[in-house]
């Protein structure tokens, strides 16, 4: 029986439907020998598809004399009319009623050689893997590595090159639309699958499929019925499916975290990492991709299946009740186990730190009420290993000096850093364990030190820490380190007094104690008890009244109503109640809906020749996207294209070259083979980026297999562009306009912690305003206007302390006073000097504090993550009415710059300042950057100079913190400004730089992108 058919998009493609019926059972990867041999050398353009649908049953367990069914097409053709057609025919054949697509496999015969070698490769391994460990004694591994050698030659695999058919998705973009090559393909069309196959350390093929079940549902149903090997992972196991990455799922008792398989995919059960050694360390790899083609299993090992008689038995169907049961949603592996905050905004109890980190990137404000304390904390998960903690922390009991003069009746507020480092996560037979400074680098007031181990229990997290200093003044255990020194058995009562410095002298010296406790998560997800013991008992705090902690057990709950929020609520003390509010967010994860112009898809009528392309029409097309801000456009004969351009709105690098290629590919004629883009800096050129025109179009038109249509980075070429253009000619030349650009930027101004008042603030505006007289020169202005401040609380504008340093910064309130000032008015001239180095010379009131003259220069190469450079500058004080006069200090500053972005730590990049400062001394400053997925970067600095600690005053040296954040996460709009929050918990005049507004480091930063990603 033949049909002739024409798709309404393709008029005129010959269309021959053939009924078929497979008798024994269709085999893909088997089917039609010799396709492969006929393809090889072969001109056809014509794709035929064989359409299988498939039973209930599910994939790889088809019945013999099942009907299908093929179609021919004589040239190429879309995914979606391949799925219309197989779906339509099907239906009207009766053969089936609905098709499961996230099931649903295209096979293309031609890739079968490649995995069969592979597959033979991959056992082969594992057959040498068994010789290995069995001339090593080790039974149990032997067996484990030839059950996998099995398990991997009984696989039938068909090359599945497109990874997700989604018929929905493939009726609206051409993203799930891909076009299918000349060749021969397989495509199978399953109901929801029934059965989940299992593979990798476990005895049993298929489990039935239950919805709703969880991972640990599935493996505990293995585990219980004796189907799992010895030596498999008793932590995770992988969920295979083709339309999806391959997802490493927990399932133990203390990770277990509610992941439940979706139908049709498969479950590897890991071997332990002890099976392969260094030489097959990619082999369990290669296993779980090669399971990305899987479409049946030719076996004839034990299969767990609904169809087989054994499980048709009461008394063997009985052992999978418990799989049939999930858990419900009061179930504490379904629930939110993030870590929950102590009164002192780490991870923690109540009072007492634990090991657990929060996921890397969260970040808290909290507010802490401890009757004897009011605690303000910012912490963030830095790493995955790292919490770090800023806190101020005001004790009412206390004044903050004698002299009302100073500080009027102010209370006294103490300042400090915490910080805590993961030294091993937890596992199944070993608890996680941290060690951690509590106020390590403060007045010492809150210094402590502890490690601390946790380990799970489903719903219960228990923690058992040893704690010195304040977190061990209960004195309930010996000191262990004393056997190790005597000096550890006391600590020394005095601290240096300036604060900020690391005392060494006292870390894990003293009394010790031991602490911990246990947090329950209850059946309400929002709701945590928690009960501890606290090895501190106040003893040593300096509150201004004494602290009665005879009872050391504290009880809490802790209520998160929202992902945002958590408050807690405890009874320490045994007569003290308390409570804490914690502020939450991620900056791994925030993300902003985005207003933009939509991704251009090329129109198959194109210009016939450049003289036909519109240059301007081009030229607003990136201006419209936003992605290109100023392009000119040159050629190069009829083959090359170049645009010269300042990046436009888009800070990911790869995102503007991709939309801004689709708009060349779009406009350009056939003719054109090379698409070029060099982007500028301050007008000079610090990156070419180029792409051969057809793979890319190719590309983003859905034609390479295995390959998604925003996977485009990878065809770009990145170098430095030439310092000159012989062979090009303009076609379009945006002329740079002499307009003058202006605008308002708020700013709301901070100070904590001051003598007078807890809070200082100032609001108000900056008009700034900005020209280029020439290509290389430039004109910026910016005056602040005042709106508010509580300025009027000041009892003092400069403070009383008789340093030797000149006052370069600590004259602030001096200058704060004025309600409108000249912030900075420079001239700078930009200049490339060679392809790899550039250089600015600048001049005029630098900053708010000083104005005058400095050079700098930069060698910096592209994608590399090494920077060199220097600058110096001759400058003079400004006075303190913010206009154009002048003190009499003057000095010369200048440091030569080292940046290092670290391969070895992710998104992090490490600056090295070395040079005289602003009050003539002279040392290095250090700055530490951590970029985020958002884009959020967040820098610790300090600077470390001859200045004693005595000299430099209250903090000892300069330091603190700074957060960047892309201003397309507060708008709706691309964009690469940012706006940055910093902090100094205390700023005196040693280690301190010039606030240069250039800084050739983040104008370059296109050549080897941290910022703009």
């Amino acid at each position: 029986m033949g049909y002739l058919l024409t798709t309404p998009r393709m008029v005129g493609t010959l269309l021959t439907l053939a009924v078929v019926n497979l008798a024994g059972g269709f085999q893909p990867a088997h089917a039609d020998e010799g396709s492969e041999e006929r393809r090889e050398g072969s001109t056809s353009q014509q794709v035929t598809v064989h359409v299988i649908p498939l039973e209930q049953k599910g994939l790889g367990q088809e019945r013999p004399g099942q009907e299908g069914f093929e179609f021919s097409w004589e040239q190429p053709i879309r995914l979606r009319h391949v799925m219309t057609h197989a779906l339509s025919n099907a239906q009207q054949l009766g053969q089936i009623d609905d098709v499961y697509w996230p099931a649903a496999r295209l096979v293309d015969t031609t890739g079968r050689s490649e995995l069969l070698e592979r597959q033979q490769t991959a056992a082969d391994q594992l057959g040498q893997l068994a010789s290995y460990w069995e001339h090593r004694g080790h039974a149990k591994r032997t067996e484990l590595a030839q059950a996998l050698r099995e398990q991997v030659l009984g696989w039938r695999l068909g090359y599945q090159p497109f990874p997700e058919l989604d018929f929905e998705r493939s009726r609206q973009t051409i993203d799930a639309n891909p076009l299918l090559h000349p060749g021969r393909y397989q495509l199978m069309l399953p109901q929801r699958p029934r059965n989940v196959a299992v593979y990798g350390a476990s005895s049993g093929h298929h489990l039935p499929f239950v919805s709703g079940q969880t991972v640990r549902g599935y493996m505990q149903a293995l585990a219980d019925n004796d189907h799992l090997l010895a030596g498999h992972d008793r932590e995770h196991v992988i969920a295979i499916g083709v339309s999806a990455e391959n997802r490493v799922l927990p399932w133990s008792y203390f990770n277990a975290a509610g992941d439940e398989l979706r139908a049709g995919e498969l479950l590897w059960v890991s071997p332990d990492s002890g099976l392969f050694p260094r030489k097959y360390r990619e082999l369990e790899t290669e296993l779980t991709s090669l399971l990305k083609h899987w479409i049946g299993d030719n076996s004839n090992g034990t299969n767990i299946d609904s169809d087989d008689e054994r499980l048709n038995d009461t008394t063997q169907s009985s052992r999978f009740d418990q799989l049939m049961q999930p858990p419900g949603y009061s179930n504490w592996e379904r629930q939110d186990l993030t870590p929950t905050r102590n009164h002192y905004g780490g991870v923690g109890l109540l009072q007492t730190s634990t090991a657990r980190m929060a996921p890397e990137g969260e970040t808290v404000l909290m507010y802490a009420d401890m009757q004897e304390y009011r605690r303000y904390t910012v912490s963030m998960q830095v790493l995955s290993w790292l919490e770090a903690s800023a806190f101020y922390t005001r004790i009412p009991n206390r004044l903050y000096s004698p002299n009302p003069d100073f500080s009027g009746d102010s209370v006294l507020t103490d300042k400090g850093f915490d910080i805590k480092f993961r030294l091993r996560e937890e596992s199944y037979w070993f608890p996680a364990l941290a060690l951690g400074l509590r106020d390590f680098a403060g007045t010492g007031l809150f210094d402590g030190e502890y490690l601390v181990a946790n380990k799970r229990f489903g719903a219960f997290d228990f923690s058992l820490g040893l704690g010195f200093g304040r977190e061990g003044a209960r004195n309930t255990i010996d000191n262990p380190f004393c056997e190790l020194r005597d000096s550890f058995c006391s600590r020394p009562n005095q601290t240096s007094g300036t604060g900020s410095q690391l005392e060494f002298d006292r870390y894990f010296k003293g009394p010790a104690s031991l602490f911990g406790g246990v947090e329950y998560q209850t059946p309400w997800d929002p709701l945590r008890i928690k009960v501890e013991y606290n090895g501190n008992d106040y003893s040593r705090d300096q509150a201004g009244v004494r602290i009665d902690a005879s009872n050391p057990w504290n009880f809490g709950v802790s209520y998160r109503p929202y992902d945002w929020l958590d408050t807690q609520f405890s009874y320490e003390r045994g007569d003290t109640f308390m409570f804490n509010v914690v502020l939450r967010t991620n900056f791994n994860t925030m993300r902003q809906v985005r207003v933009e112009e939509p991704r251009v898809s090329p129109d198959e009528e194109r210009p016939a020749s450049l003289d036909e392309v519109d240059w301007a029409d081009v030229s607003w097309r990136f201006r419209r996207h936003g992605t290109l801000s100023d392009p000119r456009i040159l050629v190069s004969g009829d083959d090359t294209v170049r645009v010269s351009s300042h990046p436009g709105r888009y800070r990911d690098p790869n995102e503007l070259l991709d939309r801004s290629a689709r708009i060349l590919a779009d406009e350009m004629p056939e003719s054109v083979e090379h698409y070029e883009f060099e982007l500028k800096a301050a007008n000079q050129p610090v990156l070419l980026a180029q792409v051969d025109a057809e793979p890319f179009r190719r590309r983003i038109m859905n034609e390479d297999a295995d390959k998604s249509p925003d996977e485009t980075a990878e065809l770009f070429t990145r170098s430095t562009p030439e310092m000159e253009l012989d062979d090009y000619e303009w076609a379009h030349n945006f002329e740079r306009s002499n307009r003058i650009g202006y605008g308002l930027n708020p700013f709301f101004k901070q100070d904590f912690g001051a003598p007078e008042t807890f809070h200082f603030y100032q609001l108000g505006v900056k008009a700034f305003a900005a020209t280029w007289l020439t290509d290389n020169i430039n004109v910026f202005g910016e005056m602040g206007i005042n709106i508010a401040n509580n300025y009027d609380k000041f009892n003092f504008e400069r403070d009383p302390f008789d340093l030797p340093l000149p006052r370069v910064r600590t004259d602030f309130r001096l200058h704060s006073n004025n309600d409108a000032w000249v912030d900075s008015l420079q001239l700078t001239y930009f200049k490339r000097l060679t392809e790899n180095t550039y250089g600015a010379v600048y001049g005029g009131y630098l900053e708010r504090f000083f104005s005058g003259v400095g050079a700098e220069w930069l060698y910096r190469r592209v994608d590399s993550p090494w920077a060199f450079g220097f600058n110096i500058n001759r400058v003079r004080q400004r006075d303190y009415e913010g206009w154009f006069d002048h003190l009499e200090y003057e000095t010369t500053t200048g440091h030569v710059s080292l940046v290092y972005q670290m391969p070895w730590l992710e998104d992090s990049m490490l600056r090295l300042d070395v040079g005289r400062f602003l009050a003539g001394d002279d040392g290095v400053g250090i700055t530490f950057n951590r970029r985020f997925d958002s884009g959020v970067v967040v820098a610790a600095y300090a600077s470390f100079t001859n200045v004693s600690s005595e000299d430099y005053g209250e903090g000892s040296f300069t330091h603190g913190f700074s957060i960047s954040i892309p201003f397309d996460l507060i708008g709706v709009r691309p964009t690469r400004q940012r706006v940055s929050v910093s902090w100094s918990p205390m700023s005196r005049d040693g280690g301190q730089p010039l606030w240069r507004r250039t800084d050739l480091v983040g104008y370059t930063d296109d050549r080897n992108p941290f910022y703009h990603r």
